[in-house]
């Protein structure tokens, strides 16, 4: 195992632990109404009750010259943990996330985490575009498949997932209307590596690697 990568590997259980806890951290300042209210009603209208259990496991695959996460708890993420992804890369939280889970366990966990956005039809104030994809506009979505990024949809309440691809793209937009729907970026690129871990807590509450 690469030795840099052994060390962050404790740090992704940890910081998988640290953003459930952090979840319920922001739950309660929603409650509290400590969040501006219009963050507050995308908040709970796109990520509802997370219910994620804490992994003890996860599958990493060396893509696009990165470690990315590709597995949760033995299986492809979870659909329980893709409200918590959605939220850790929304750009109005990134302060939030910084603070709760350390800056540099954001930094590595939102590049090796799948990216997640909510496929939400409103339209964008003028001269913004989406953070992480670079469009002003879902219908300019098919531009980044032609550019070989790779992406599936997920209906937030039914589960499930279908691989995305430019023909099938406009009517996953007309769904969108009266479906809350998530869009997960997986890595274009052919995996040329891939390793299985597995982490666990010592006899002193640290999590440390199987």
């Amino acid at each position: 195992m690469p030795p840099g990568l052994r060390r962050r590997l404790p740090a992704l259980g940890h910081g998988l632990h640290r953003l459930r806890e952090a979840w319920k951290v922001l739950e309660t300042r929603l409650e509290r109404g400590l969040v501006d209210v219009e963050t507050a009603a995308w908040i709970k209208r796109w990520s509802g009750m997370p219910g994620a259990d804490l992994p003890d496991k996860a599958l990493l695959v060396w893509a696009g010259k990165a470690w990315q996460v590709a597995g949760l708890g033995g299986e492809e993420i979870p659909a329980a943990w893709l409200p918590l992804l959605l939220l850790l890369h929304l750009p109005v939280l990134r302060s939030y996330w910084r603070r709760a889970l350390r800056s540099q366990r954001f930094a590595w966990m939102s590049k090796a985490l799948p990216r997640v956005w909510a496929v939400d039809p409103t339209p964008l104030k003028p001269g913004a575009v989406i953070a992480g994809l670079g469009i002003a506009a879902w219908e300019d979505l098919p531009r980044l498949l032609e550019q070989g990024r790779g992406f599936f949809v997920m209906d937030w309440a039914e589960g499930g997932g279908r691989q995305v691809d430019a023909a099938m793209w406009p009517g996953i937009l007309t769904e969108a209307a009266d479906k809350r729907l998530l869009l997960i970026e997986r890595s274009a690129a052919e995996p040329e590596g891939a390793l299985a871990v597995s982490w666990k807590r010592d006899e002193n509450g640290r999590i440390v690697t199987k």
